[in-house]
């Protein structure tokens, strides 16, 4: 049994004989099944009891059809090539000539000549047409391009196949000897190998061929393209201002009519509280406004994406000024996303951070957890600039001990009097 090129189409060996060919075609359900469901499951599941319409060609081969395959070749639907013991059947398929098959080698396996190509022996004779022949075939199988490999041999030597290719215009060539005992049923495997299956040893014999595998599927009837989601949403942008749009943005003058809803779901930007953006426009009307520790990093964020460098300054001002041990990390591994103009606001935010660090890990232990996992490197540069602010303290304390030594002051003896000053005071004279 093989599949059509057209969907919904299978043919198969039928007879007393199996010497004719039925086409079975299937009905619309079936073909439309969804993937991955048998026959009948689509059937019971989703159309009910459903009819083939099975139709005997008027077609009768000379001996048992052994192996089918359609190639996209020879007719209007392409056509069917059978394959007996001894010869092969083109049927072309679509408009009114389908059953009428012209052999090639036909009616023959035996006859005078001498084989050519794969070094064939003499029974194998390669050509065109009636010239050529075959011993015992054996399957077919069909490659991107249309062309049959089949897979032949002698009866007298049945552990010898010889793969044979028949192209588009006929032609029979030996393509290579397989001494793997005897094999049959080649098919084309998508990594280019030919597969030929041993039928008394159990075993896959595999060819590397560089073949060209035919598409899975056959080709999808003509009608409209596919619809997709971009697609239908850049018409839907295209036809502005078609009455549907509730928003409008004016930039450089010109004027954006657009969608609310499809901005504040794909847009960060738009999503902003609107007491940010208030602010923001106050700003821009009188040159100055007063920004709540609540919304700084809001107001910051928004006024560096829209150029207002000076009211993210202030903005940023706010953020650092209202820092506690518990914001410092969330602000650090902001200021660390955003960049750019907000760097000298992350060098701040880490002074603050080493200068506090003792008290960031008492009262926020988790968030420096936080920190070690959204950002490990600007953990590791913390970490490093707390040691190196610790080792300067250690050092400074042995410094200052160690410059004075034992008359410095508080360590000399009381009521002596010394270069350090550390006594009680010169001694009176006399009574």
């Amino acid at each position: 049994m093989t599949t059509g090129l057209t969907a919904g189409d299978l043919y198969c060996a039928v007879g007393d004989s199996a010497n004719q060919v039925a086409r079975l075609e299937l009905p619309a359900a079936w073909r439309a099944g969804a993937a991955g469901s048998d026959a009948a499951g689509v059937a019971g599941e989703g159309a009910g009891e459903q009819r083939v319409r099975v139709t005997t060609l008027p077609f009768q081969a000379a001996g048992r059809i052994r192996s089918l395959a359609c190639v996209p070749w020879g007719g209007p639907d392409g056509s069917l090539v059978l394959a007996t013991s001894t010869a092969l059947y083109r049927l072309p398929l679509g408009g009114s000539g389908a059953g009428s098959g012209a052999g090639a080698g036909a009616g023959a396996g035996a006859g005078a000549g001498a084989g050519a190509g794969a070094g064939a022996p003499e029974l194998l004779v390669d050509g065109r047409g009636e010239e050529t022949r075959f011993g015992e075939v054996r399957g077919l199988a069909v490659d991107r391009e249309g062309n049959i490999l089949l897979a032949d041999c002698l009866t007298a030597d049945v552990e010898v196949t010889y793969v044979r290719q028949v192209a588009p215009d006929g032609k029979v060539t030996g393509l290579v000897r397989v001494e793997e005992g005897p094999v049959r049923h080649p098919a084309i495997l998508p990594n280019g190998c030919l597969a030929l299956c041993n039928y008394i040893d159990y075993k896959l014999v595999l060819l590397h061929l560089g073949l060209e595998p035919p598409p899975l599927l056959p080709p999808a009837p003509a009608g409209p393209p596919r619809r997709t989601l971009h697609a239908d949403m850049g018409a839907l942008l295209d036809a502005q201002p078609d009455g549907t749009a509730d928003l409008t943005l004016v930039v450089g003058g010109r004027r954006f009519p657009v969608h609310r809803l499809i901005l504040t779901a794909r847009c960060d930007f738009f999503k902003r509280r609107p007491a940010a953006f208030e602010l923001l426009l106050r700003f821009i009307y009188t040159g100055a406004v007063d920004i709540p520790p609540a919304l700084a990093a809001a107001v910051a964020e928004l006024a560096d994406r829209l150029l207002l460098p000076e009211l993210c300054t202030d903005a940023q001002a706010v953020v650092l000024s209202s820092v506690s041990a518990k914001t410092v990390v969330g602000s650090l591994l902001w200021a660390e996303r955003l960049g750019g103009s907000f760097s000298g606001l992350l060098s701040s935010l880490k002074a603050w951070y080493l200068k506090h660090h003792e008290e960031v890990r008492e009262r926020a232990g988790t968030s420096v957890e936080r920190l070690g996992n959204d950002s490990p490197r600007l953990l590791e540069e913390l970490d490093g600039g707390v040691s190196r602010l610790a080792k300067r303290q250690r050092s400074e304390e042995r410094g200052g001990r160690g410059g004075w030594g034992r008359g410095g002051p508080g360590r000399g003896a009381p009521g002596r009097g010394g270069a350090g000053g550390g006594g009680r005071g010169r001694r009176r004279r006399g009574g």
